[in-house]
């Protein structure tokens, strides 16, 4: 594998650690034998429309979960954010002093050893065995190349690599190679939960991660409709025009929910599809409600931090507590 094809790699494996959680609908898996309907194949597509509200107040929004003696507050944040992300950090501080616990919804497994022995050795996961070009039908075909016309590449540099692996690099690259914004927000959370400023510091519960490595596999693998949709969500991606990362990250800061959920998914939509990636995360949704659940039972408050999509969708989070029977209040509720 050449040395910019293992750049890639590795960024496409921090790409897939920083994708966000899907819900319990999925009901079409893709692998070739029918039609693709997005309604059914994509856990993110659909979701609570009632508690998607902007924030009231300064800052990023808040949702609340309680009973008769405790609150839950509930932070959703972006599936991926620009390491320094400026944020008003007062009602976070406020929070998170003096709650039973901080609950960290669930992150990926990065482990770099098994991402490096993927890369020197995993050849069939990405490489293509025919030009990839002449696998795709016309119109994807025209998109892509005027896509590497923008990125100032030869029409034939992806023809080597899987359609899923070509829709990660045009969906991250800026026309002077690939550019990927690492999340932050949940790290400087846990430095806040840990500060000595925080008079009563909470004890913080990680919740389970879900495998890189092992989603990445699955990708690789994946039949030609998946791969297509994937190459579809990269190009959408690139194409859409809205500011990339950096502009929602902005949105979300300033609580602007309903504007961050429905600017284009890009490449998260692709992996949404993956049916290994969304039922490892369709578990941690669930892990992340029976956490929640499990500190109401303890009189006072405690905190939550979620991926926004997966805190909202339906089947999702604050729609599983809710059928639990829970008060769930929205922001400014």
């Amino acid at each position: 594998m050449t040395t910019p094809r293992f750049a890639a790699l590795m960024a496409f494996c921090a790409g897939l650690a920083l994708t966000a959680a899907t819900n319990a609908n999925a009901q079409q898996i893709v692998d070739g034998t029918k039609p693709v309907d997005l309604r059914l194949v994509d856990p993110q597509a659909n979701l609570v429309e009632e508690l998607i509200v902007n924030s009231p107040l300064p800052g990023p929004a808040w949702w609340k979960v309680s009973d008769a003696d405790t609150t839950v507050y509930v932070l959703g944040v972006p599936a991926l954010a620009p390491s320094k992300l400026q944020m008003d950090e007062t009602v976070i501080r406020r929070r998170i002093d003096g709650a039973n616990v901080l609950i960290m919804g669930q992150e990926a497994d990065f482990n770099i050893m098994r991402l490096v022995s993927l890369a020197m050795t995993g050849r069939r996961f990405f490489l293509s065995d025919t030009p990839m070009r002449q696998s795709l039908p016309p119109e994807m075909r025209a998109r892509l190349e005027a896509r590497l016309r923008v990125m100032k590449d030869d029409l034939d540099s992806m023809d080597d690599v899987k359609p899923a692996f070509a829709g990660f690099i045009v969906a991250n690259s800026d026309g002077n190679g690939l550019k990927i914004d690492l999340g932050g927000v949940p790290d400087r959370i846990r430095e806040i939960a840990k500060g000595k400023d925080i008079e009563k510091r909470p004890r913080i519960q990680n919740l389970s991660g879900y495998s890189v490595v092992d989603g990445i596999k699955t990708l690789g693998a994946a039949p030609q409709p998946l791969q297509e949709l994937c190459l579809d969500a990269g190009l959408r991606q690139a194409e859409s025009g809205q500011g990339g990362i950096k502009r929602l990250s902005e949105r979300w800061v300033r609580g602007e929910v309903r504007e961050v959920l429905s600017a284009d998914r890009g490449f998260a939509r692709c992996l949404a599809a993956t049916p290994d990636i969304a039922r490892d995360l369709r578990a941690g949704q669930a892990e992340a409600a029976r956490a929640i659940a499990a500190a109401l039972k303890t009189p006072g408050k405690a905190v939550a931090v979620i991926e926004l999509r997966s805190l909202l969708a339906e089947g999702g989070v604050l729609d599983q507590l809710r059928v639990q029977g829970f008060k769930v209040e929205t922001p400014g509720g």
